[in-house]
């Protein structure tokens, strides 16, 4: 009886313990594994020795909260300066030869447009007409010149007057300078731009981008006809419409910030130029222009652009100086803070707005901490092996 008592209860006890140990499965890797992850904290880094922060002259200042000039965003079209888009014209009807530029080349002043050879050919080549009156002319004071040496000659035996001698001196004179005349006309008709036939070779008026062209080659064109536009863009305007408004509240004497739509790209400064005064009625607002120098080579003539038009009013905002911010060839805005001990730390931030010479930031860094005011640009080339 004690026996079959016990037999049910092992039968249990195996029955338990076989279920109470599932088996188990192996772990799956992970799709991604990154090797000795660093914060980006720890990648910009620099410590300097004393002698360095000297040689780079970094100086510091803290950024604090203070007034800074309010800014406003508004749209703004890049635009040619006024009067610096030349429309090259044709000077008599004829035809069009050698003209092989394309739309956006860039051309610098005197160089070769096209060349314009005239409905009726000249009678007479211009060159050789200068180098005919030329052979007159030294004719002429060769005769002079031998008349003179004759009565110089008389003059000693005493068959002719000094009268005679003076007049003939004052006759090789003016024969000289009609020589000299004529050798002028021959060098500036060799020089210049007119062929033998009487074409003409048509150069840019000024150093700029072609625009666009009326004229092709073997086209027969009328006198003052259109030829080529050209656009000098070594300086470019923003023009920016503003509601009549607002006109009194923007600053015209502070600069103001461009930036090309989508970002990737450091801001501009703008500073605000005389123009005529235009303003749309439809949508009343006037226009303001402000003046890019040296953007020609990354703007272009209507492209859009975001403005930051600064505002006579003030708003509080965390403020460094404008040289304490670095932007990256992505458009990235940094900043260093010192760390203490000459080491500094490179940290990203983001800029709210730029106005009167200081830098508003919106995040990145907290107030009361050192940044590097002077000697940042060296620093980034420091970190980078550039300044080694």
């Amino acid at each position: 009886m004690r026996f079959g008592a016990v037999v049910p209860g092992v039968g249990l006890l195996v029955i338990c313990g076989c279920r109470s140990s599932p088996p188990t499965t192996a772990k799956a890797d992970p799709p991604a594994h990154v090797q000795s992850p660093k914060p980006e904290a720890e990648l910009t880094t620099v410590r300097l020795s004393g002698e360095a922060v000297k040689r780079l002259g970094i100086e510091t200042v803290v950024a604090q909260t203070d007034a800074a000039p309010a800014t406003r965003s508004l749209g703004g079209e890049v635009t040619v300066p006024e009067g610096r888009l030349a429309t090259v014209t044709a000077p008599f009807a004829g035809t069009i030869a050698g003209s092989g530029l394309q739309p956006g080349a860039r051309v610098s002043r005197g160089t070769r447009l096209m060349t314009l050879a005239p409905l009726a050919s000249s009678d007479r080549d211009q060159s050789i007409e200068a180098r005919r009156a030329l052979d007159a002319a030294q004719a002429d004071a060769n005769v002079v010149r031998l008349r003179l040496q004759r009565l110089e000659q008389l003059l000693k035996d005493g068959a002719a007057s000094v009268r005679s001698v003076e007049e003939a001196r004052g006759q090789l004179q003016v024969a000289e300078a009609a020589v000299s005349a004529a050798r002028e006309r021959l060098a500036a008709v060799r020089g210049g731009p007119v062929g033998p036939q009487g074409e003409i070779t048509i150069t840019a008026p000024l150093d700029g981008i072609v625009q666009s062209i009326s004229a092709a080659s073997g086209q027969t064109v009328a006198a003052s006809a259109p030829l080529i536009q050209i656009a000098q863009m070594s300086t470019l305007w923003v023009r920016v419409p503003v509601f009549a408004g607002d006109v009194d509240e923007i600053d015209a004497a502070q600069a103001a910030s461009v930036t090309r739509l989508g970002g990737g790209d450091r801001p501009r400064s703008a500073t605000r130029v005389t123009a005529p005064l235009k303003a749309d009625p439809t949508a009343a607002s006037v226009d303001l222009y402000y003046a890019l120098p040296g953007s020609g080579a990354t703007l272009r003539p209507g492209e859009r652009v975001m403005v930051e038009v600064p505002l006579k009013s003030a708003q509080r905002g965390l403020v460094v100086p404008d040289a304490a911010v670095l932007y990256d060839i992505h458009g990235d805005a940094w900043v260093y803070q010192d760390l203490g001990g000459n080491t500094y730390a490179r940290k990203r931030v983001q800029i709210a707005r730029q106005a009167g010479g200081r830098a508003v930031i919106a995040r990145g860094i907290a107030e009361g901490v050192k940044v590097v005011s002077a000697g940042a640009a060296e620093l980034f080339g420091t970190e980078f092996g550039a300044g080694h």
